[in-house]
Order: structure tokens, then sequence, then C-alpha cells
């Protein structure tokens, strides 16, 4: 009986409950993977679909330069011999703070909350 409540919760789905008023919303990235939104409409009376699309398209472009970036300062760490441990908790610190600032981005401009 647990298993088939474990199997049967999506977390999602509650958290759509958090947001009331919006829409849940599946968008398929352009790697393939599905994301899903919890938007509203947009100021313009535009779909909640549609702002989840916007939404995922902001998110894939803004994860590409923040990667980029990453991956740049990791090589120059590297070749200047920086401490790992001290690399990988500055490192840590700024995705913390990038997932902060996209969450927000998304928020204010799309009217969208990603869930999963």
């Amino acid at each position: 009986m647990l298993a088939a409540l474990v199997l049967a919760f999506d977390m999602a789905s509650v958290l759509v409950l958090m947001y009331p008023g919006r829409e849940r919303v599946e968008v398929v990235a352009s790697t393939g993977e599905t994301y899903v939104y919890a938007c509203k409409p947009g100021p313009a009376g535009e779909s909640p679909r549609k702002q989840a699309e916007k939404a995922q398209a902001a998110f894939e472009e803004n994860t590409e330069k923040f990667a980029n970036v990453f991956v740049a300062e990791m090589m120059q760490d590297i070749e200047t011999g920086a401490p790992t441990l001290g690399t990988a908790l500055e490192m840590t610190r700024k995705t913390d703070a990038w997932a902060g600032s996209i969450t927000t981005h998304l928020e204010k401009t799309y009217g969208c909350a990603l869930l999963s």
C-alpha cells in the first residue's frame, strides 16, 4: 500500500497547489527533456503555455551562458593550480546564486515557476 502511494506521488502536481491560479504546463526542451512549469497568463493575454515556452527558451539560453562561464573559470583554476576544494566551494556558491537568479527572472518576466 505504501509503495503504491509513493509511486503515485508526483511532486510537480503538489507544487502546483502552491501557485493558485496558475496552470501546470509541460514543455519539451531542445534536448528532449520535459520540464514542468506553473504559469499564469502573460500581460497581453498570452496563454500559460506560451509563457512556459518563452520561459523555457530563456532558461535554456541562460543555462548555456552560465555553463560556458562555469567551464571557462574551472579550466582557468586548473591551469593556475588553484586549490581544488576552494574551486569546488566557489563553483557551488556561483551555481546556487545562478539558480536563485534564474528562478526570480522566470517568475518576474514570464509569470512561471519551474517545478521540475
